[in-house]
């Protein structure tokens, strides 16, 4: 039996070898989880805007457009790991003026149970590594680590994806193509409310919304939420249910406290300013920004694009 567990052993040796060299290779290519830790494990006295929130905020805000800003948002970036995010560096943050929080009708329902949790833990270190879980180690995936080592090494494609200011480039399009009814309704079923577990995320959620607006409060930060711009197609297909439960997590979050401010740019813009019917070019993304820009220099707290 000894005899054969050691053949076992030796024939498998190569392969726990090469996965460990692949992981290596992977963990070393270089991506935006681990640039925006470096930018503000380096930089993060001198912000003054810190962005936040998943891809709308990644795509739509324009921290060249602002005061001493970062764009620390990400795709599927969710709430739980923007709360982790501030609070890890918030204390180091002395020039911190406002935070940005874009929202959309999908925020209330993302968790941090995606393929990207392995990002955030193993380069951004927000959750930890062990005991081992399935985020600990690229190999877990081992389709999406060998698409990351081909994209990089093969077609030497960078995969940092953002610029010196974290906001994404080498994805988002200056000009929107066609997009048919197929594509906003495919969009609206990805970002639709279903069934108990929907229920669940959001309320917690709304949790961990509220100690976001508790650290800002605690820091004398003001956190300036953003209900983002949106093609008229996808506000019409989804659901009023969803529309006005991120509506109104944001009203109450507003009302019940003072240092918070509300700007809800749902209607703002035309076609030409996205490349999907969720998601700003990077046209759009400026143009919004110097809007945003305008209603905080002038302390506006309360902003409708329809008003």
């Amino acid at each position: 039996m000894k005899r054969f567990v050691c053949k076992i052993g030796i024939y498998l040796l190569p392969i726990v070898l090469l996965i460990m060299l692949l992981e290596c290779i992977a963990e070393r290519i270089p991506n935006s989880y681990e640039y925006k830790r470096l930018y503000m494990e380096s930089h993060a006295a001198d912000i003054q805007t810190l962005i936040m929130g998943h891809s709308v905020a990644y795509d739509g805000i324009d921290p060249s457009e602002l005061c001493g800003a970062f764009n620390l948002a990400n795709s599927s970036q969710c709430l739980e790991d923007d709360y982790r995010l501030l609070t890890r560096y918030i204390e180091k943050m002395d020039s911190l003026k406002y935070v940005l929080l874009p929202m959309s009708y999908s925020s209330l329902q993302m968790v941090s149970s995606s393929n990207r949790r392995g990002y955030y833990t193993i380069y951004m270190d927000l959750y930890p590594r062990w005991p081992i879980s399935k985020y600990s180690f690229e190999f877990f995936n081992l389709e999406l680590m060998a698409k990351k080592i081909a994209k990089s090494l093969l077609y030497s494609e960078d995969l940092v994806r953002c610029d010196s200011l974290g906001m994404r480039i080498g994805h988002t399009k200056e000009n929107r193509p066609q997009e048919d009814w197929e594509q906003v309704k495919q969009l609206i079923k990805n970002d639709q409310f279903i069934g108990e577990a929907s229920l669940q995320y959001i309320e917690q959620n709304k949790k961990y919304l509220d100690d976001i607006v508790t650290c800002c409060r605690m820091h004398g930060v003001e956190l300036i939420l953003i209900a983002m711009p949106m093609m008229h197609a996808y506000q019409q297909g989804i659901s009023k249910e969803q529309r006005l439960t991120m509506e109104f997590a944001m009203r109450n979050i507003y009302e019940e406290n003072d240092g918070v401010r509300i700007y809800d740019m749902q209607d703002w813009g035309d076609e030409d300013d996205f490349w999907n019917a969720t998601h700003l070019n990077r046209n759009g993304a400026k143009r919004l920004t110097k809007e945003i820009k305008k209603l905080i220099d002038l302390n506006i707290r309360e902003y409708n694009c329809n008003n």
